[in-house]
């Protein structure tokens, strides 16, 4: 009996359901301060408070996974790559400092080019043409010599036009890159401000039944902007969606990403587009990948014969001289950048002048 005493609850410190429940309701809600947002840097659509609201809820969310368990080996390999990298950099600075191509009076701006990764051959020829171009006071003069060097970058940055519907002049645009780049969030962009801002007439199509995921997000902004969309998965059936939105001014289609590895899914790609009628190709790649990464998947996909480039998250990017880089050896121009995952804003037609001024560290992402 004095066992079973112990074994029953006490009720002492117990508040009552109902008290319980009354304290909770007489909680003073938190107030959370909102922060503005940003101006969009591509466009000025109307205010639509529905719209955007609907784009936020629209997004993607982060998926709590389980902490992965600690890999010594990894730990190890993450830091080789530190070093080598460090070292590499050490390197650079080195040769650059042995080099009697540079001027002493133009060391700092060649070593702000290697910082910003900028490729050693490029910077060397931008020193060049700088010392051929300025005169001997604005060689002594940091703003000047920076202000010429900004001008020499921007003529050698390839920019095109953005994508410019005609009415009654059906343009089909398709989107293709390799996994994880941002392709459907950079459509729904686009979509977003084409149909809000310039009320075009337009269509989507998905060809990215690999992922579930993708095909529903995309869904969901269609039904938010008042799209029509397709979802196919051959060549036939894209030709029928395509046949069924005749009458529309644009039509983007997003594509499944694809690893450059991957070869028999790079054969799929080709094959599509081989069958399909399709205007342009823009090539989306993210810009925090290392520069030979961007130079072998651009070499991978020229099977979709790609017209243009759309780098995205260059938020995520510490420095911007790739954009330099990359235009110099892929030969492609670049058609719009991405800065930043919220739909409608975080897009804007690339500009030249813009893209030298973010390499040398003088203008920032809005």
């Amino acid at each position: 009996r004095h066992r079973a005493s112990n074994l029953q609850p006490d009720n002492r410190h117990r508040q009552p359901a109902s008290q319980s429940m009354a304290g909770q309701q007489e909680r003073t809600p938190v107030r959370r301060e909102t922060v503005p947002r940003r101006e969009s840097t591509y466009s000025q659509p109307p205010e639509q408070p529905r719209f955007r609201q609907r784009f936020e809820e629209a997004a993607p969310r982060e998926v709590k996974t389980t902490q992965k368990q600690f890999d010594p080996t990894e730990e190890f390999a993450e830091k080789l790559n530190a070093i080598q990298e460090m070292l590499e950099s050490l390197d650079r600075r080195t040769r650059s400092h042995r080099s009697t191509e540079v001027p002493s009076e133009l060391f700092h701006i060649y070593t702000d080019l290697i910082d910003a990764e900028v490729d050693e051959s490029i910077a060397h020829d931008l020193i060049a043409r700088l010392k051929e171009h300025a005169s001997p006071e604005q060689l002594k003069d940091s703003a000047a010599s920076k202000s010429l060097l900004a001008a020499l970058i921007e003529s050698q940055l390839d920019c095109s036009p953005p994508i410019r519907p005609v009415p009654g002049q059906r343009k089909v645009v398709a989107l293709v890159g390799p996994t994880g780049v941002g392709k459907t969030t950079t459509i729904a962009k686009l979509a977003a401000n084409f149909r809000l801002r310039d009320n075009i007439k337009m269509g989507l199509v998905t060809v990215d039944t690999y992922r579930i995921a993708a095909v529903e997000q995309l869904r969901t902004y269609a039904e938010i902007i008042d799209l029509p969309m397709k979802v196919v998965s051959t060549p036939k059936e894209m030709q029928q969606a395509l046949d069924e939105m005749v009458g529309l001014d644009l039509v983007l289609i997003d594509t499944a990403g694809r690893s450059p590895s991957d070869d028999l899914k790079i054969q799929e790609l080709e094959s599509l587009f081989r069958e399909v009628p399709i205007d342009e190709v823009s090539l989306v790649m993210s810009i925090t990948s290392s520069v030979k990464t961007l130079e072998a998947i651009a070499q991978r996909f020229q099977v979709a014969r790609p017209t243009s480039l759309i780098l995205t998250k260059l938020d995520e990017a510490p420095v911007m001289g790739s954009l330099l880089t990359l235009s110099q050896n892929v030969k492609l121009p670049v058609r719009y950048l991405t800065t930043g995952q919220d739909v409608p804003d975080d897009i804007e037609p690339a500009n030249a002048a813009r893209m030298a001024r973010l390499i040398l560290g003088e203008d920032q992402l809005r």
